[in-house]
């Protein structure tokens, strides 16, 4: 007897549109009869049809009737719990306490549901198995199909692809947990916003990462829509909004549903080691690439061209293959091409070129990767001219748009005319940067300073800075200040063409950059220092502002400081003191205050050996200056954490006098807050106060990185998952360079039980940063506690362990090393000694653990709460007196 295998790839899509028509009539409450379809549509498969066609039957009338638009719809408005069936609402699924239906549909069902051992909010997607699978093996083998494809997901790690917690079954049906996202779906977004060309390009560029990641992991998504693409907006959006349906400046989006939507043609009907079987039609109507409508393979072009159907639809305000029915829509994809509008076209050519690229049928003329995608949204050749700009903003509202065009073009003024809207342009374009960088400073033939040329992205240390660089640092530290904008902090980058400066905004995630030049200058018989200040789009590599300072050759970074203010005016804010107390009278002091705010970066213990050097120096000279004693007890408790036990212990005693004087002085020094609370926790084990301290710290300072990655790790000891990752996330965000801050959220995946999104979060720090020694470190740990000593080993540079590594041959040679140069981790000397001793003992007793304690080294807490080194001590009577109330 014919079965579907026994079809054509073609025929299969003809039956399985027949089958989607006729669910979707089931499902409106006007299906025609399954004989008079098989009738009509059978040809020499009517047994076939009518088998299937029941099955869709009977699968349909066994679902709870309410269900919102879609199959598998995220959103945070939930279904309230009223209209959930009564049988779902209220019942865990192993620790996961279900609330509320998010969303229904053929091939299941998405719940919130609260994490009881975290206390946290999670989505949970159960995947149905369907009733006519009777077969017990083969529904074994789609529960261990399903949880293989949901494991490499887990190890997918991006920020705009939805994080996957945890995978398992109940009552034989599969199910998967991850992170609860707020925002709305593509598809409702776009039905109420008009995305202009450079919001098109911004989510487009995200979508694209996102699929390069998976692409390079071996995973493919193969049902790309809008309605699997959640939309966000920063912060400041949601408080401030956008206007007249257009798209707000700040949004971002998370892809879900990787490689789990289309279940039953990817996890579990193929055969082992397949991605997709050939001659099984999945994917959307509409979005689907013409391959994957034909039934054959869907590989990553197959994302692509979805792709390009997501950009078409947001840049043109329609479906690029559109139809009444999944018959027509199979019909369009397969023979037709999307109709474009030449007027939208001409707002942006390249990304029109781009999108009609990717929609291609032959999947040799599609764009070679995703990777290719994002930098070609990226890149844009020109900005566009008024005109455009006014088209621009009123598509969507065409008749505006084209009146606005008639007056410009027929106005007795034009040149006047233009230049208004040019200027207008660049100060709406300036209010809307909510993120920006500062670079070093070149002179005026444009060479870099020797940092930006030699050690590019990498801290200062306790390298001579040029002069250059200290223009830099000191806007970063004036600029800081802004309260709704975030500064990345200081790393030194040079930048002189459009791509360059596109390639660093990128990799720094911000909207801006802040350039420039210096030159002396002769007026008369005074030299001056003459500053050109620019601020460069991100987006395009363009000038959206620049102005020219004369300052007296000499003139002080005190003195200087003023140009921040200037800086912030051309943004539309305007710099307020962060202080209460007094403000700097010394010039020397504030010189040396800068030169140790450039260097005290965690990530560099030199450096911050230098920077307390130069605090005590400001402070030397100033003394009723509070920002120098903040510096040098932020410096010196930071440092302490990576010391040898006998300096940490001075190091501690110093920052506890130096934040007790600087608290004095100013209450609301940010820095001396920040190191108050890291005293409270890492040291006296105050655990509620130093929380309060620092979630008031970000309340009045949200850009602060160190203050989220402080309260992270604070989080971690108390071991809060969610709010944790949260902090520490949020920490790599708001500086992308920190190593330590990556590390530290690494660690907390590891200590939560991610290890594979751990070592897989930590080998991409280690690849960008292969120098640093605290990336190689967290993975010479994780493989040491796997037993995986030849991975272990490898991450020794310069390193011989021999031809062959066994566990006692490696720690023969692992005892030799010095541990300041090649640590676990930024844990200071006795902790790490510790760690490596716990591996040779199995085991931390009683007596160790008070020695340990006795010199109160600031890691100890986190370590002892979550370590796996550290495990056995966790139980003793003495873990009491150090670890957080359960």
């Amino acid at each position: 007897m014919m079965d579907l295998n026994d079809l054509t790839a073609k025929e299969l899509a003809r039956l399985d549109a027949i089958c989607l028509d006729y669910e979707q009539a089931l499902r409106s409450g006007d299906a025609p009869s399954i004989e008079s379809l098989v009738a009509a549509h059978a040809g020499n498969s009517g047994e076939l049809l009518r088998k299937e066609l029941i099955a869709v039957r009977d699968e349909i009338s066994t679902e709870p009737t309410e269900r919102p638009h879609s199959a598998f719809s995220f959103t945070t408005h939930a279904i309230p719990v009223s209209n959930a069936t009564p049988e779902a609402v209220g019942r865990k699924i192993g620790p996961y306490l279900i609330t509320c239906v998010l969303g229904q549909g053929g091939m299941g069902i998405v719940y919130q549901a609260v994490d009881t051992r975290l206390d946290r909010k999670v989505a949970i997607k159960m995947l149905a198995i369907s009733n006519s699978t009777r077969d017990r093996e083969k529904r074994e083998s789609l529960r261990e199909r399903f949880e293989r494809e949901a494991r490499a997901v887990a190890a997918l790690s991006h920020p705009n692809i939805v994080e996957l917690f945890d995978v398992g079954v109940a009552d034989s049906n599969p199910f998967a947990v991850m992170e609860l996202l707020e925002g709305e779906t593509l598809d409702l977004y776009l039905a109420k916003t008009s995305c202009d060309a450079n919001t098109v390009r911004r989510m487009g560029a995200q979508i694209a990462d996102a699929l390069a990641v998976a692409h390079r992991s071996g995973v493919v998504h193969r049902d790309l829509k809008p309605q699997n693409i959640m939309v966000m907006q920063r912060s400041s959006d949601r408080k401030g909004g956008a206007t007249n349906g257009s798209a707000p400046h700040g949004i971002s989006v998370k892809l879900f549903d990787f490689g789990l939507s289309r279940s039953e043609g990817s996890l579990f009907d193929a055969a082992p080691g397949d991605r997709t079987r050939e001659g099984v039609v999945m994917g959307t109507p509409g979005y689907m690439a013409p391959e994957q409508a034909r039934g054959e393979t869907a590989g990553p072009a197959a994302d692509i061209f979805a792709l390009g159907c997501v950009l078409f639809e947001a840049f043109y305000g329609k479906r690029a293959f559109d139809g009444s029915t999944a018959s027509a829509r199979f019909a369009s994809t397969l023979e037709s091409v999307p109709d474009t509008d030449p007027v939208r076209r001409r707002v942006d050519v390249e990304l029109a070129d781009l999108i009609s690229e990717c929609l291609q049928k032959e999947i040799g003329k599609r764009p070679a990767s995703a990777d290719d995608i994002a930098t070609r949204l990226r890149r844009r050749g020109t900005e566009l001219d008024p005109i455009h700009q006014q088209i621009e903003s009123g598509y969507g509202a065409g008749v505006f748009a084209r009146r606005r065009f008639f007056e410009l073009v027929t106005g007795g003024a034009l040149g006047g005319i233009l230049a208004e809207l040019t200027v207008q342009y660049h100060n709406e374009t300036l209010r809307d940067i909510g993120s920006l960088a500062v670079l070093s400073f070149t002179d005026t033939n444009g060479r870099a300073t020797r940092l930006a040329s030699m050690s590019a992205g990498q801290p200062i240390g306790d390298q001579t800075t040029d002069r250059g660089d200290e223009i830099a640092v000191l806007l970063v530290n004036e600029l800081s200040r802004l309260k709704d904008v975030s500064v990345t902090p200081f790393r030194p980058f040079v930048a002189s063409t459009r791509d360059e400066f596109i390639a660093i905004g990128n990799e720094l995630d911000v909207d801006a950059l802040v350039t420039g030049n210096f030159n002396t200058v002769k007026r008369g018989e005074k030299s001056f220092d003459e500053i050109n200040l620019q601020i460069i789009s991100s987006r395009t590599g363009n000038q959206l502002w620049g102005q020219t300072f004369l300052s007296p050759t000499g003139e002080s970074l005190l003195e200087q400081s003023r140009f921040a203010s200037e800086l912030a005016a051309a943004v539309g804010r305007s710099l307020t003191s962060s202080d209460s107390g007094p403000s700097p009278t010394n010039q020397g002091s504030f010189s040396c205050l800068m030169d140790g705010a450039g260097r005290a970066d965690p990530d560099s213990p030199a450096g911050l050996r230098k920077a307390l050097l130069c605090f005590q120096s400001a402070h030397r000279q100033d003394k009723h200056y509070a920002a120098p004693l903040a510096g040098i007890a932020l410096a010196s408790i930071t440092l302490a954490a990576q010391s040898s036990t006998e300096e940490s212990i001075e190091l501690i005693q110093t920052a506890r006098e130096s934040v007790s004087e600087a608290l004095a002085l100013d209450r609301n020094l940010p820095n001396a807050r920040l190191a108050d609370a890291m005293l409270l926790w890492q040291t006296l084990y105050r655990y509620e106060d130093a929380a309060k301290i620092l979630q008031k710290l970000i309340a009045d300072e949200p850009n602060y990185w160190q203050a989220h990655h402080q309260l992270g790790l604070l989080e971690l000891t108390r071991n809060n998952q969610a709010d944790a990752l949260l902090r520490l996330r949020e920490a790599t965000q708001l500086n992308p360079f920190s190593v330590i801050a990556k590390v530290g959220l690494a660690e907390a995946h590891w200590f939560f039980g991610n290890t594979e999104r751990a070592v897989t979060d930590t080998i991409r720090v280690r690849d960008g940063q292969p120098e640093n020694r605290h990336a190689r470190g967290l993975l010479i740990d994780i493989y040491e506690h796997r037993h995986e000593y030849e991975l272990a080993a490898a991450e020794h540079v310069d390193v011989d362990f021999g031809p062959k590594v066994t566990v006692d041959s490696y720690f023969a040679k692992r005892q030799t090393l010095d541990l300041d140069e090649y640590p676990y981790g930024p844990f200071g000397t006795v902790l790490n000694q510790a760690i490596l001793n716990s591996r040779l003992t199995g085991r931390i007793d009683d007596a160790e653990l008070g020695k340990l304690a006795d010199s109160t080294p600031p890691m100890l807490p986190l370590l002892l709460s979550g370590h796996p080194s550290f495990a056995s001590a966790k139980r003793l009577p003495r873990a009491t007196e150090i670890l957080p109330l359960a």
